[in-house]
């Protein structure tokens, strides 16, 4: 859990909302909150960063197989379907 002082309020700001923010899900009120408290928060910079990070190095794990592959595969599955045993 994040802890910032901003405007002599103390509000807690969780992971969670972080990770809403990160995917444009979190509600207008946490967005303006950390966009104008993040640049006196570098935990929140840090843990947006690593978020970024683990994305991008999931997205590049993300292999598909070739369309030809895949085309064989239709086929094949297709062609089964209408054959009598």
């Amino acid at each position: 859990m994040f802890v910032v002082k901003a405007n002599h309020m103390v509000k807690p700001l969780s992971q969670s909302d972080l990770l809403l923010y990160f995917y444009g899900e979190a509600e207008v009120e946490t967005v303006d909150y950390i966009q104008a408290n993040i640049a006196e928060n570098p935990d929140w910079s840090n843990y947006l960063n690593e978020l970024y990070e683990t994305t991008s190095d999931l997205d590049v794990l993300m292999i598909s197989p070739a369309p030809t592959t895949l085309s064989i595969i239709l086929e094949e599955s297709d062609s089964k379907l209408y054959h009598s045993i």
